[in-house]
């Protein structure tokens, strides 16, 4: 879906509006530059993470960049794969949690597709390595 100007701009001047709303698990473009040192670079796809809540009513939103899918990254366990039918996405790509970033919105560029609800799920177990968390046990 293509991003358009909001009609009344609530967000600032830029702002956009992708229909139908965000939603956590889509993958969006968004524009990561400028970056610095080892933050992600270049326009990318990225999970959403952060919650609809946030994504319908935050002025950003919460990230997980990809990248090119490689074995040797996917086995690592703040690494997700995103190969079909894991996601959408016709490039096979992994979502790298240790990258989480939160953006404006101003930086998506448009929509890319979603993982499928046990890849969110593996997201979260990404994070919840990434950051040290505990999460409950899924039995």
């Amino acid at each position: 879906m293509k991003p358009r100007k909001r009609e009344q701009d609530p967000d600032g001047p830029g702002a956009v509006s992708i229909e139908p709303p965000i939603r956590r698990g889509d993958i969006l473009w968004i524009s990561c530059d400028p970056s610095v040192g080892a933050e992600p670079r270049k326009t990318r796809t990225c999970v959403v993470v952060s919650n609809d809540f946030a994504n319908r009513f935050g002025q950003a939103i919460t990230i997980v960049p990809t990248q090119a899918y490689s074995a040797e990254r996917a086995g690592r366990a703040y690494m997700t794969d995103l190969r079909r039918p894991r996601s959408t996405l016709a490039e096979n790509r992994v979502a790298n949690a240790s990258m989480v970033m939160t953006y404006d919105r101003r930086r998506i560029v448009k929509r890319a597709g979603k993982v499928m609800p046990q890849t969110l799920a593996d997201i979260d177990r990404a994070l919840a390595v990434h950051l040290a968390l505990s999460l409950p046990d899924p039995r």
